[in-house]
C-alpha cells in the first residue's frame, strides 16, 4: 500500500482554503421581469409600443376587410362573369392575400417591426439597469449578481436586490 502524498492535514488545509474563498463571495440576484414591470420608464415605452402596434393592427384590419369584401363580391358575381374576368379577379384577390400575409409577417413576425420596436424601446432601459447593477456591485462589493429569470433554481430572499434596483431606477427618472 502506498502512502498518500498529503495526509489528512493537507485535506483540511485544502478544504479550509475552499471554504474561506466561498465565505468571502457576495452574491445577489434580481428579477428582471419585475424590474421591467415596475419601472415607470417601461410604462412610457410600453405606451409608445402600443400606439405603434395599434396603427399596424388597424392597417391589417382594413386590409383584411377589403379582401373579405372583394371575395364576397366575387362570389356573388361569379355566375355573371366571363371565365377570363373571373380568373383575373381571383388572381388579384390572391395577390392581395399574399401581400396581406407579407404585411403581417413584416409587422408581427419573429423578425418583424414589432419585435424590433420592442427591442429598440427596451434597450435604453436595460442599459440603465446594467449601469445600476454595476454600481451596486461595486459599491456593495458583490462578486455575482444573477437574473432569476434565467435558470435560478433557488435563492434566499435575502439575496434579492430587485427592490433596490427598482427604487434607484424610479428615482433617476
Amino acid at each position: 500500500m502506498s502512502k498518500p502524498l498529503c495526509g489528512s492535514k493537507c485535506l483540511l488545509i485544502v478544504l479550509g482554503i475552499v471554504f474561506f474563498s466561498f465565505a468571502e463571495l457576495k452574491i445577489g440576484y434580481i428579477n428582471s421581469d419585475r424590474i421591467i414591470n415596475e419601472y415607470q420608464g417601461t410604462k412610457e415605452a410600453q405606451e409608445k409600443f402600443n400606439k405603434e402596434v395599434a396603427k399596424w393592427e388597424q392597417e391589417a384590419s382594413e386590409r383584411q376587410k377589403e379582401i373579405k369584401t372583394k371575395k364576397e363580391q366575387l362570389d356573388k358575381q361569379s355566375l355573371l362573369l366571363s371565365s377570363e374576368r373571373k380568373k383575373e379577379l381571383e388572381s388579384q384577390l390572391e395577390q392581395e392575400l399574399i401581400e396581406y400575409n407579407k404585411f403581417l409577417q413584416e409587422k408581427f413576425g419573429q423578425q418583424g417591426d414589432a419585435v424590433k420596436k420592442n427591442e429598440e424601446l427596451l434597450k435604453p432601459i436595460m442599459e440603465k439597469v446594467n449601469k445600476i447593477l454595476e454600481k451596486i456591485a461595486k459599491d456593495e462589493n458583490y462578486d455575482f449578481i444573477f437574473d432569476g429569470r434565467y435558470s435560478l433554481a433557488y435563492a434566499k430572499k435575502a439575496y434579492d436586490i430587485t427592490e433596490k434596483v427598482i427604487l434607484i431606477l424610479n428615482k433617476e427618472q
